[in-house]
């Protein structure tokens, strides 16, 4: 087809060959509906994400011993079985593409749902209350309104010495040894932010910047009180676990954590809560992006529900969206691995003369990996030498 010229090199046919929709779903939203809210618009919120994010769907507030994580309200808006929530299973999860995004919602779910985008956003506001070490003591779940300042994570790493994040970084400092000390299994492995326009491609490596640590500890918090709480409730929600990789090595060589890397079994979703061996958790659920997964939008809903004193998805029905969605999520997320190299290819293609470093990570026999981190590909070659890993 390139050679017949029906394609030209920028084309991606993945997402096509892999039964993808490439576009938003064409669907009306509903308003949102008129109900109690609490009001949070005092406490100052901040959404932190990387820099060109259209669909903003949490931020963070501290008030005294208490951490919000506050999220987008998708529930509000998409109910259990309705046309929203039929095209939401069907898709998955957001597809995220170097040429482009296909939202699992419609696009007005962002533009009216997104937090920071207007004066005051409503949100579904998780309080974490904390003890004195930063562990999680007790949650308590509320709709809100909430007035969010948005930043990039380079802008929130220069304000790390600023309250209220120099506190939140603390926080996020806590957890993370705490979740070190339950088994965690950290991977420092390079990873690059893919842009395509047309037949311009870049390639951009993500920072290892403490913001991130920041969010990231966070979401996690927000996500091991959830599934407590879920326990603790009896609500059927899914539990996300993984089995523990087959080594009990914790390297902090790129090699080596490579090597584990090829270890670890795929994290699944469960109707039962189980230990997470990556994270360290034993306990957890994925809570805080209801835009872009149907899994958490489906967290949403059942919580929603509970606190409404509404009707419950029972277990059949949850194992019923686990399973469908683990095959089209799979599928999704296969599509973005395939576009990310072929755009890395083009990039390439167009850059004869480019070079930059690879360090073998893996050896078997007269065969190699090697791994380019400013690309973050890795390809296998014949090795004509014994060189020593990294």
């Amino acid at each position: 087809l390139l050679e017949l010229g029906y394609w030209d090199h920028t084309h991606d046919p993945h997402p096509l060959r892999l039964g993808l929709p490439t576009a938003p779903p064409e669907l009306d939203l509903p308003q949102l509906p008129e109900e109690d809210r609490r009001d949070l618009t005092h406490l100052p919120a901040f959404a932190i994400d990387d820099e060109g994010n259209q669909d903003p769907d949490d931020a963070l507030s501290l008030d005294g011993d208490c951490l919000w994580v506050h999220v987008a309200d998708a529930a509000a808006l998409v109910s259990p079985g309705s046309a929203l929530d039929l095209e939401a299973r069907a898709r998955g999860a957001t597809l995220y593409l170097p040429e482009g995004t296909a939202t699992m919602l419609p696009l007005a779910a962002s533009q009216s749902l997104g937090l920071g985008l207007a004066e005051v956003s409503p949100a579904l506001s998780f309080t974490l209350h904390l003890d004195a070490e930063g562990a999680v003591a007790a949650l308590e779940i509320v709709p809100s309104w909430v007035r969010v300042t948005r930043l990039t994570y380079e802008e929130a790493e220069a304000r790390l010495d600023e309250e209220p994040l120099r506190s939140l970084h603390r926080l996020a400092r806590q957890n993370r040894a705490r979740r070190d000390w339950q088994g965690a299994i950290p991977l420092d492995l390079p990873e690059v932010r893919i842009h395509a326009s047309g037949d311009d491609v870049t390639i951009r490596p993500v920072l290892p910047l403490r913001s991130r640590d920041l969010v990231t500890e966070a979401m996690l918090m927000a996500g091991e009180a959830v599934g407590h709480f879920a326990i603790e409730q009896g609500i059927p929600v899914p539990f996300t676990t993984q089995d523990p990789p087959d080594t009990d090595e914790r390297p902090t060589d790129l090699a080596g954590m490579y090597g584990v890397r090829r270890l670890f079994r795929p994290s699944q979703q469960s109707s039962a809560p189980g230990f997470h061996a990556g994270l360290g958790m034993d306990t957890y659920v994925q809570a805080t992006s209801p835009l872009r997964r149907y899994l958490d939008l489906v967290v949403h809903q059942q919580l929603r529900s509970f606190i409404r004193s509404g009707d419950l998805l029972d277990a059949q029905e949850m194992l019923e969206r686990i399973g469908a969605t683990a095959a089209v999520a799979g599928t999704v997320r296969y599509a973005e691995r395939l576009a990310r190299k072929h755009w890395t290819l083009v990039y390439l293609e167009q850059r004869p003369d480019w070079r930059g470093e690879g360090l073998l990570v893996e050896k078997r026999g007269r065969s190699g990996i090697v791994l380019i981190p400013e690309l973050d590909l890795d390809v296998r070659v014949h090795l004509r030498s014994d060189p020593p890993l990294n």
